[in-house]
């Protein structure tokens, strides 16, 4: 037996095993990742041990209400690529109107059932958008915020053609991302301000550290997905949120809480040092993800109504 038919037969197996164990499980997992999302995204699945279960019965609470205090229209306009994308819309015939994009696998009133509440309460029209590949909204797949941003446009589209004349969009994680990728491209003069809360840097650095979580080999397995990513989409998992804002006007409040195991608030720090535009960073204690506004102070939630007044006023 040569020494290259050893080599030979080692590179051979090491191919196989990559096959089995990586390119196909990765391959077999694509739709699952970026797939259509559930109408109901906390249902069958168990957050017993996760941070987020203290806080379900209040952020269900939360939506409840919303739900019961006020009347929900649902609202439609069409993305760039021709999908029917909806909204619920809290129409309160103001001048000011807050415009709410969710998280991944997520959906507007589980983020932000506390957030439409806060706001209503202070006179301001809410906008709930379903982002696109989640419950009502068509598409067949989610991608992180990376084709999302396309689908700022067709809101803000559909937010110029309402009465209010003041408009601040406001994200949290994978909505984050959606609108800090637009933000460059915004053409809206009605949006005057943007809240950023828990947004991460790019889809392909938030895959790894899910894959570091799961002990999975995220060093191996990225590679392969962004490369089925590409093809698919025509775009790049490695996308960077920071670029983007680098070029952004619009004045951005950064929201992050420090107790965030999911998305490290260093990423919100890099996307404000990043940001052009006038800005203002929040990152408060012992808050989790998505949670900071719902489970954080009075004051803190007063501090960030206040940034988008500011910016209503000038």
């Amino acid at each position: 037996m040569t020494a290259l038919y050893i080599i030979l037969v080692v590179l051979g197996t090491v191919l196989v095993l990559y096959l089995v164990f990586i390119i196909g499980p990765t391959i077999l997992s694509f739709d699952k990742i970026f797939g259509k999302k559930s109408a109901e995204p906390l249902k069958g699945r168990d957050i017993s041990k996760s941070y987020f279960a203290p806080f379900e019965q209040m952020m269900r609470d939360a939506a409840a209400r919303v739900e019961k205090n006020y009347e929900l229209q649902r609202v439609r306009t069409t993305s760039y690529d021709g999908l029917d994308l909806y909204a619920d819309y809290i129409d309160l015939k103001s001048d000011k109107t807050v415009a709410f994009f969710h998280g991944y696998s997520a959906s507007p009133l589980v983020n932000f059932g506390a957030h439409a509440e806060y706001f209503a309460e202070r006179g301001y029209n809410v906008l709930l958008v379903f982002q696109r590949a989640h419950s009502v909204s068509g598409g067949e797949y989610c991608t992180l915020g990376i084709i999302e941003r396309h689908d700022i446009t067709s809101w803000t589209d559909w937010l110029d053609k309402t009465p209010a004349s003041n408009v601040v969009l406001y994200g949290i994680s994978m909505g984050t991302s959606t609108i800090a990728y637009a933000a460059p491209k915004i053409k809206s003069e009605k949006v005057k301000a943007l809240i950023l809360d828990c947004g991460y840097v790019s889809p392909y650095i938030q895959i790894y550290r899910d894959c570091v979580r799961r002990r999975l080999p995220g060093k191996l397995i990225l590679p392969v997905l962004n490369l089925m990513f590409k093809r698919r989409f025509k775009e790049d998992l490695k996308m960077n949120t920071a670029d983007s804002l680098k070029n952004n006007r619009i004045p951005a409040l950064f929201l992050h809480g420090k107790a965030d195991e999911t998305v490290p608030y260093k990423d919100s720090q890099i996307n404000y040092d990043a940001c052009a535009s006038a800005k203002k960073l929040l990152l408060p204690d012992g808050l989790h993800h998505t949670l900071s506004f719902s489970t954080g102070s009075d004051e803190l939630r007063e501090e960030i109504f206040e940034f988008t007044e500011a910016q209503f006023n000038k």
